[in-house]
Parts: structure tokens; C-alpha cells; sequence
């Protein structure tokens, strides 16, 4: 009887710790894959990041690295390319810290909410006008969005 005892005390344990660990936090240097995506405790070399995990941010949607915008002049830019160049200034070679809800994936890749010391990466590049907010999945950053598009910032100008 006692073994049978401890036997559900400790399925008991281990059941509530990995209850407690529904969220995993993925932390380290950052490098820049595109205006949405980044990778987590690698290296960079020869301009490319290798060997760390690969995540994409939540709550927003950048340019693809190759695309190209529109402005309201009729100027074709770069906004994939600029896209990314805002994320990497945002985070400027800082260690970030990612959370990642167990289960959500896109394309394979963890979907994560990213901060840069207390900066939201996700948030701040809907600010900014290089992301807009995937409006089918979340509005987290409605009014971010919606004060970059009244501003004219980045893809919206």
C-alpha cells in the first residue's frame, strides 16, 4: 500500500511539473533572418546565422526578404530588405528573451514573443510601420498598427 502511495505522489509531481512548463523560454543572441523571423543562440558567419533555433515573431507579419513596396508616389522601395533592417536595429547584437507557447508553430518554427531588453520586437516593428498584425489571427497590436497606417510609417506611406 505505501508503494502504491508514493507511486501516485510521484506521478503526482511529475505530472504538475510539466504542467509548469507549458511555456519555454528560448533566450541568447540574436541574428536576423528576415523581417520576421530570427534565430536564437547561433552564430553568425559570412553574413549568414548559423546553428541556433529558428522562430517567428507573433502577432506580426513583415515583407518577405525579396518584396518590394508601393509608397503613395508611386516609388517602388525595398521594404523586405528595410524590414529586416529595422528588426536587426532593434535588437543591435543583444541577447533577447523568447516565449514560446507549447504548440504553436508556423512552417515548422516556434512562435514567439520576443523582447530585446523590455522592448517587444513584434510590437514595436507594427509601430514602426515595418509589420502589420496578422488581422485573421490576433489584433494584439491594433493600435500600433493603426497609428503607423495614420502616420504613413514604412510599408503604409
Amino acid at each position: 500500500m505505501r508503494s502504491i502511495l508514493l507511486f501516485v505522489v510521484f506521478l503526482f509531481i511529475a505530472t504538475s511539473t510539466s504542467l509548469a512548463r507549458a511555456d519555454a523560454v528560448i533566450s541568447g543572441p540574436a541574428c536576423v533572418i528576415d523581417g520576421n523571423t530570427i534565430q536564437i543562440g547561433g552564430k553568425v558567419k559570412n553574413h549568414q546565422c548559423l546553428g541556433g533555433i529558428n522562430a517567428r515573431l507573433y502577432g506580426s507579419i513583415a515583407p518577405e526578404l525579396d518584396e518590394k513596396c508601393t509608397d503613395t508616389a508611386g516609388s517602388v522601395w525595398d521594404c523586405g530588405q528595410k524590414a529586416k533592417d529595422a528588426l536587426a536595429g532593434m535588437i543591435r547584437m543583444h541577447n533577447i528573451s523568447c516565449y514560446h507557447i507549447d504548440g504553436e508553430f508556423e512552417d515548422g518554427m516556434p512562435v514567439v514573443t520576443c523582447l530585446s531588453g523590455r522592448l517587444d520586437l513584434a510590437l514595436e516593428m507594427v509601430a514602426v510601420g515595418m509589420a502589420k498584425i496578422p488581422h485573421n489571427q490576433s489584433k494584439r497590436y491594433q493600435l500600433e498598427e493603426d497609428d503607423a497606417k495614420k502616420a504613413k510609417r514604412g510599408i503604409w506611406k
